[in-house]
């Protein structure tokens, strides 16, 4: 169990930025996405922001900081 716990604590350590990326940055891409009048979208929830977040997080993982 320990080993489990630590390798949970490096995957969210390591890809902590991806995640951020993907929830927090897509779900405000995704807000103002909604303006727009070409939005096709399924429950009122586009793919195309999201994307945009986790592009957005793995370039900041990989260069060690934000943009």
């Amino acid at each position: 169990m320990k080993a489990f716990v630590e390798s949970l604590s490096d995957l969210i350590e390591n890809w902590g930025m991806v995640g951020f990326g993907l929830i927090f940055l897509g779900s405000i891409f995704n807000e103002f996405s909604i303006f727009n009048a070409l939005n096709i979208s399924v429950l009122n929830i586009n793919l195309f922001p999201y994307l945009l977040g986790l592009m957005l997080g793995l370039v900041a993982k990989y260069r060690g900081r934000w943009i």
